[in-house]
Order: structure tokens, then C-alpha cells, then sequence
């Protein structure tokens, strides 16, 4: 993705996560797990899961901005 810089796209992912981690988000969907993105924590998780995570997150932030 960042090309001209070595490990651009390394800090860009550390800085979003933060950002998401500062504003209560939980989830990041990555499509992939990748061994690039599991060496900073991503995990495969089960569809059934992942859709219980997903509406969790989705009911959180419907507190927060409603």
C-alpha cells in the first residue's frame, strides 16, 4: 500500500488500531489473516462468532452515538 517508505503500512495499521482502540471500536475486519497481521495480534474467527461480535459492536455503538 505504501510503497516509497519501508514498513509505511506497518506504522498506518499500528496508528489506526489506535485510533479504533481510542474511539471504543472492537472489531477490525481484515478479510485475511495474513502472517503480516497475526504477528500484530489478528486471529481467524468462526462466521457464527464473528456475526455475534459484529451485532455486539454494532448495538455498543448504537448506545454510544444515539
Amino acid at each position: 500500500m505504501f510503497s516509497r517508505q519501508t514498513d509505511a503500512s506497518k506504522v498506518c495499521l499500528v496508528h489506526l488500531v489506535e485510533r479504533l482502540k481510542a474511539r471504543g471500536f472492537t472489531l477490525l475486519d481484515t478479510q485475511f489473516t495474513t502472517e503480516h497481521l497475526k504477528r500484530f495480534g489478528a486471529i481467524d474467527v468462526p462466521r457464527r462468532r464473528y456475526e455475534r461480535l459484529l451485532a455486539q459492536a454494532v448495538n455498543e455503538e448504537d448506545a454510544v452515538f444515539n
